[in-house]
This record gives structure tokens, C-alpha cells and sequence, in this order.
């Protein structure tokens, strides 16, 4: 199965695929070299690289070519949704930058900053014309990309994202405006108006009801 992008793959039980990501890591490496490093066939080497660039997390860099007869060899090396999967950076840099706003913008400011921030992230998703189904489930498509575990339930005309995790969970237990940019960011690939409705009592998790025949507009409820 293919896991979600940005995250590291499982691996199998021997181990061999995070030593490999853990060498692709250091540099460029082609087959041959990865095979030597680890003790194990080119063929054992080639399906596990087959794998994390069906993953996203690995890529073909170029050829290193030996000046010899034969073909010149593939290198490997990781992708940057693979380097952000090792990184441990993105949550403290976040929750630190939140911190230093709040100290320096209003409540209304912040909001107003972050709501901009979720249209932005929103990107090339937004402003489709497509069927307001279509849009929805495209919103709960990038929530998942982003790290958030959600569908897609059907009121009515309406329609309802449900969320078991939620892609910013302890930036959003640190601070529950933070919801604010993933509301905005619905709205803006929805192109509806969007009820942000999040469970907070624990471990966060996204809910946002989106009204059928309506405007985009992000509304959110503490």
C-alpha cells in the first residue's frame, strides 16, 4: 500500500528499507553501491527503491558514468518529502513562530493572518468549477495530503468533512486559533461557505460542515 506523501515508510521486518532512506540521506547512491553498503543482492536493493519512489520518497538523481564500456549507472537519492519525513524541525518552528505572533498581533490580527495563510496553502486547488461534491472532496484530498485523516459524509444538500486526526494537532493544542488557516483553506477549495466545527476535547480532530449554494466563507466556532 502506498503511504500518505511525507510520511516514511513502514519497511519490512528486516529493516533494510530505513537503512536504505538512511543512505539515500548522505548523498547519491546507485544500485550497486547500496547493495554493497548493506550486504544484500541488486535485486533486494532495486525493490525496496521501486517501492519509495512509488512512495515519493526517492528519485532518480542522474547517471554516474565510469568511462568504461556498459551502460551508464542510475543514482539514487531522497526526495525532499523524504528529508521532511526525518525531520523533527517543522512542529517546534511552528509552535515558536505562533508564540512570537501572538505577542506581536491582536487576536483579530492573527486570524485574519492565518485565515490568509489556509487560503494560500489552498494553491492551485482553489477556484475550480467543477460540482460543489467534487470540491469537497478535493478539500478532504489535501487535508489528507497535508497529514490529516478525514472523509467525506453527505446532509442533505450539505456536505460534512469528518476528521479522525488532525494534520496540525499540536500546533491546534497549543493554540486553537491555528484552525482558523485550515478553515480558510476548505473554504477556498470548497468555494462554499465553511462551519468549522472541530472536536478539541482531546486529540484533535477536523470537522467542517460545508453549506451547498453558498459563498466561500470560513466560519469558525471555539
Amino acid at each position: 500500500m502506498t503511504n500518505k506523501r511525507g510520511s516514511l515508510p513502514a519497511g519490512r521486518p528486516d529493516g533494510t528499507r530505513p537503512r536504505i532512506l538512511a543512505l539515500l540521506r548522505e548523498g547519491a547512491w546507485t544500485v550497486d553501491d547500496l547493495a554493497a553498503r548493506l550486504g544484500i543482492t541488486d535485486n533486494a536493493v532495486r525493490f525496496h527503491l521501486d517501492a519509495l519512489e512509488r512512495e515519493g520518497v526517492a528519485r532518480k538523481e542522474g547517471v554516474r558514468r565510469s568511462g568504461g564500456a556498459g551502460q551508464p549507472a542510475v543514482l539514487y537519492s531522497l526526495t525532499a518529502e523524504g528529508e521532511e519525513a526525518f525531520s523533527r524541525a517543522y512542529a517546534p518552528l511552528l509552535l515558536a513562530s505562533l508564540a512570537e505572533l501572538r505577542e506581536q498581533m491582536s487576536s483579530s490580527q492573527l486570524l485574519a493572518f492565518l485565515k490568509r495563510v489556509g487560503r494560500r496553502l489552498a494553491g492551485q486547488h482553489a477556484g475550480s468549477r467543477v460540482s460543489l461534491s467534487s470540491r469537497v472532496n478535493s478539500a478532504a484530498a489535501l487535508l489528507n495530503d497535508l497529514g490529516g485523516v478525514t472523509s467525506v459524509e453527505k446532509s442533505g444538500d450539505d456536505f460534512i468533512i469528518v476528521g479522525k486526526a488532525c494534520p496540525l494537532s499540536r500546533a491546534v493544542e497549543a493554540d486553537h486559533c491555528v484552525c482558523a488557516a485550515v478553515t480558510a483553506l476548505v473554504a477556498e477549495v470548497a468555494g462554499a461557505e465553511v462551519t468549522e466545527r472541530c472536536d478539541r476535547s482531546g486529540r484533535p480532530k477536523c470537522c467542517f460542515e460545508i453549506s451547498a449554494g453558498s459563498k466561500p466563507r470560513a466560519i469558525a466556532h471555539g
